[in-house]
């Protein structure tokens, strides 16, 4: 099974537009939001994507009920998932964490600090960094195989 993942887009729509286009392109069985949408335009992209949405909300994302009308599958963080027998949490700051225990948790999907990120600990750690490209001009996004336990960051300007 393989899951794309996204995070803080920022009401970038050419940026979410290139991600959903790339993701199209690799046979997801989901997409992941680690929030930070913003704006319940700038979520409408995503309903182009040929792989189911999951999402969480961010620290940014003020207009909560908008965004619900564009995509009812947008949870508050930390979201627990269970994907191909793998237990998934996903949040936007990784210190929503800190009073959980992760004994039992295989992958931890995070944002928030706009940095690409993979650390393979017990549990596997991704921050796809930032989609929009904001803060250091860079569109990544991150592609993990279940299956094999890889992950990639992608940057959007070298596939699209």
């Amino acid at each position: 099974m393989k899951i794309g993942i996204v995070a803080d887009t920022h009401d970038n729509i050419i940026a979410v537009q290139k991600a959903v286009q790339y993701f199209n392109t690799q046979n997801l069985n989901y997409v992941i939001h680690a929030g930070d949408y913003v704006a319940p335009f700038s979520l409408r992209g995503f309903t182009k994507l040929r792989a189911k949405f999951i999402g969480v909300f961010g620290n940014n994302d003020g207009e909560r009920k908008g965004l619900l009308t564009v995509c009812k599958d947008i949870h508050d963080p930390p979201f627990d998932i269970m994907l191909d027998n793998k237990h998934i949490i996903v949040t936007h700051t990784i210190d929503s964490l800190y009073k959980r225990s992760l004994e039992y948790t295989d992958i931890v999907i995070y944002a928030h600090t706009h940095i690409p990120e993979i650390k393979r600990e017990r549990t596997l750690f991704i921050n796809p960094g930032e989609c929009g490209g904001w803060l250091y001009g860079k569109n990544t996004v991150a592609i993990l195989d279940i299956e094999t336990f890889h992950a990639d960051i992608i940057d959007l300007s070298s596939v699209v």
